[in-house]
């Protein structure tokens, strides 16, 4: 993986958002980061992105999940609360909240690969 590959993170807690960005910025990650899932597969970083990082508060319409991380074309990594039960989609892989460190880099990093 090269250093400086751009994630998308989609978190709406502001605080939330930073120790993400700052855990996928040591890890050697460049980071654009968003409160919703609209502005951030919107923004003119979007196609620079290898994937997006996004939280499960993100999600403003599960029923419009699967379109919208689908026309994203890219590989997304979604974190969900142990009482979240997310549909499977086709490019994204799960990774389970509050345990984000080393599963969510080696999510990320998997995503990286696969986009290169």
């Amino acid at each position: 993986m090269a250093a400086g590959n751009l994630v998308l993170v989609v978190v709406p807690d502001g605080t939330f958002r930073r120790s993400l960005e700052f855990a996928l910025e040591t890890e050697g990650f460049a980071v654009h980061s968003h409160a919703t899932v609209r502005h951030a597969f919107s923004s003119g970083t979007a196609r620079k992105a290898v994937c997006a990082v996004i939280d499960d508060a993100a999600v403003e319409d599960w029923l419009d999940a699967a379109d919208q991380f689908g026309g994203f074309a890219r590989p997304v990594v979604l974190l969900a609360g142990p009482f979240r039960t997310v549909p499977a989609m086709p490019g994204v892989s799960v990774v389970p909240k509050p345990f984000l460190g080393a599963p969510l880099v080696h999510a990320v990093r998997m995503a990286a690969e696969n986009r290169a």
